[in-house]
């Protein structure tokens, strides 16, 4: 069975952005590049721009407000993860020490 029918061209749009997004903290990208890159229109890019601002994903670059880099949410996940994952490992490490000394 196919996804296809789930999918939302708006919610794949947004997820392209953060992936666009990536790697312009520093410099940030304006919202023309993103809607070239997306094959989008201006006023979509700034739909999105403003709810990835209101979510905590997006931010206009404070040295020059007409370019926007990822926030601290994407970051903050990213943490919360490998903490979880690590959190994981260290406890199966201890489990599989358990049984390493029963031998």
């Amino acid at each position: 069975m196919s996804n296809e029918r789930y999918l939302s061209p708006q919610v794949q749009r947004v997820l392209t952005t953060i992936e666009l997004m990536a790697g312009h903290e520093v410099e940030g990208v304006e919202p023309k590049q993103l809607a070239a890159e997306l094959n989008t229109s201006a006023a979509d890019v700034t739909r999105i721009l403003a709810n990835l601002a209101e979510a905590g994903w997006a931010e206009r670059l404070p040295s020059n407000d007409k370019r926007w880099r990822l926030h601290k949410k994407p970051v903050q996940l990213s943490n919360t993860v490998d903490h979880n994952m690590k959190t994981v490992l260290r406890n199966l490490q201890l489990e599989s020490n358990n049984y390493s000394i029963l031998r």
